[in-house]
This record gives C-alpha cells, structure tokens and sequence, in this order.
C-alpha cells in the first residue's frame, strides 16, 4: 500500500508541471494537448499585466496542473518557435505571424509594420527628437499646421491664398514709377 502511495504522489509531483501544443485558442482559454496526449479544453491562459496575446494553432505551452491533475490547470506561458527572430543580449522585441514586430535595440526602438499603423490619442500629443524624417509619396494634414521655425521647399507650393510677411499673395498690389508718373499695380491675375 505504501509504495502504491509513493507512486502516485510522484505521478502527481511530475504532472505538476507540464508541457503541451495549442489546438483551440481564444484570448483567455486554451485547448491543448498535453505531451503525454491528453486534451484539455478549458486551460485557463495567464497573461502579464498590459499583454495580451491570442496564441496560433501549434504553439507550445507551458502549463502548471493544480495537485498534479492534468485536467486542473492554467498556461503560464505559450511560444511559437516559428516566428521567433534572433536577438542581442538584452534586446526585447514583441512580433506576430504576419510579420509585424517593435524592436527594443540598444540603438533605438524599431517599428515594422506589414499594414497600416495607427495612433488614436483623445489628447495631445508631442513628438520630441532632434530631427523628425518622413518619407512617404504623400503627406495629408487635416487641419491647420503651424510651424515654428522656417519653412523649406524643394519643389512648388500652390494653395487658395496666403500672407507672406504682411502681404496677401491675392489682393497685392504696389506703387512704381512709370515716364515719371506714381502708379499702382492691380492685384496678381488669377489662371
């Protein structure tokens, strides 16, 4: 009787903690099979405060069982080697399946993203670096833009109007001299 004891206290001791392969997943409960073949159905996921993740069919788990019992448990970690990409020592990098990834680098913080990025703030919101590089086919503002500093244009600047030092760039006009006689010039011609 004792020795039977032993043995199923060591079954348990060794199913205390577990390894497995995701099946099913939602955002809080996993599906998995174990690596001694059974299936759970309702592994509850355990996420770190602030990440969240809903893991691909495939991904390994790392599961701790309740008593032993396998049928007890909660995920407390998932990885997916097939999406893994090498790193520095000390480099931190949060990245999907489709290729999508922020990388913490001991040079800056790299942003890669395979389809529209998007920022929403109800407030406001500053950028502050030395210098601020956009390279893009075209670049749309919505409302007014001030600029603090000087303004450099490679190519043409077109708009409905404008004042440029004081002047109005529709209704300018000034005096010149012509055969002698003080005149005023009409304002600019429309195309």
């Amino acid at each position: 009787m004792r020795k039977e004891m032993q043995q199923r206290l060591m079954a348990r001791i060794k199913n205390v903690i577990g390894t497995g392969t995701v099946t099913g997943a939602t955002t809080r409960v996993l599906q998995i099979k174990t690596a001694t073949g059974r299936t759970n159905d309702r592994i509850k996921r355990v996420h770190n405060y602030g990440f969240m993740s809903r893991p691909l069919v495939g991904a390994k788990t790392f599961s701790l069982f309740l008593g032993g019992v396998t049928a007890r448990g909660f995920t407390v970690s998932v990885e997916d080697e097939r999406y893994q990409i090498d790193l520095e020592p000390g480099e931190v990098a949060m990245l999907d399946d489709k290729g999508n990834l922020v990388h913490f680098t001991a040079g800056g913080i790299k942003v890669n993203s395979m389809a529209k990025v998007e920022i929403i703030s109800a407030g406001e919101t500053n950028v502050s670096a030395a210098n601020v590089n956009v390279t893009a086919p075209d670049a749309t503002f919505s409302g007014n833009v001030a600029i603090g500093g000087n303004l450099a244009v490679a190519g043409s600047v077109s708009g409905q109007s404008g004042t440029f030092g004081g002047v109005s760039a529709e209704k300018h006009d000034h005096d010149y001299e012509d055969d002698s006689t003080n005149k005023t010039t009409k304002g600019p011609n429309k195309a």
